[in-house]
């Protein structure tokens, strides 16, 4: 950041003070969203390392319930781990209900940053975000999952499609639906798009990307509403920016 910059955003700071979206405590300039403190201290859940993890065992434990056929192992990560009673939720919270797109865009690229560290996400060339109901996304003004997307393929360098995936039927919020009601909820929720099969010419690699991982439900719909129609060499992958988990 150049001198003049600095001026500027010092002067921003007077006017309009930056907090940490974790702490609440007053930013320093070269802090963005979240404190030095708050950073050091995330709970990241570092299964980007591992090829077999409690978010990867818990996703492809459900694929094996709803798929009959054999499905090669889905590799899954999330950045950090959300917790109800943990002030790190005010994150995603932050970018779902706040309109606080500039912090998804900024954890997406930390994630991003993670998946390029990877053996089993760095081959990856596409990204697909999971999609809102067109009537919840004019209403929100935007797509969680899509900011996100954008974030991680800043630091990816590969791009991102929206119109791969398409919800076709506007679900209850999962917030406080338990487990077998989240799955009834979402079910069929989910079509493939694909109308020209050229424009994924060549693609081997897709990332399917929401905002928080959960029972796995809706990141279960769209899986397999993309596996009926991509190529079987195609390698489908799954990255949140939470998993709620132990």
């Amino acid at each position: 950041m150049n001198n003049p910059s600095k001026l500027i955003m010092s002067v921003l700071d007077l006017l309009l003070p930056r907090t940490c979206a974790v702490c609440q405590r007053r930013l320093y300039l070269h802090e963005h969203h979240v404190c030095m403190i708050c950073h050091a201290d995330m709970p990241l859940t570092r299964f980007w390392t591992m090829r077999h993890n409690p978010m990867a065992d818990r996703f492809n434990a459900l694929l094996q319930e709803k798929i009959e056929k054999f499905t090669p192992y889905v590799y899954s990560t999330a950045l950090f781990f959300y917790k109800e009673d943990s002030k790190y939720r005010h994150i995603p919270q932050q970018l779902k209900y706040h309109g606080n797109t500039a912090i998804g865009r900024h954890f997406g690229k930390m994630l991003g940053a993670r998946l390029i560290e990877s053996a089993e996400f760095k081959n990856a060339d596409l990204i697909v975000p999971v999609p809102l109901h067109w009537s919840r996304k004019w209403k929100r003004g935007y797509n969680q999952a899509e900011i996100l997307a954008q974030g991680i393929a800043m630091e990816m360098r590969i791009p991102v499609r929206t119109d791969l995936l398409r919800r076709i039927r506007r679900t209850a919020t999962q917030t406080r639906l338990g487990i077998e009601a989240k799955g009834a909820n979402v079910a069929g929720a989910f079509c493939a798009n694909i109308k020209k099969p050229d424009t994924i010419k060549g693609i081997r690699h897709v990332i399917l990307i929401d905002d928080v991982f959960t029972t796995g439900s809706t990141m279960t719909e769209c899986f397999m509403a993309l596996r009926q129609v991509l190529p079987k060499d195609v390698r489908i992958s799954v990255a949140t920016l939470c998993f709620a988990g132990a």
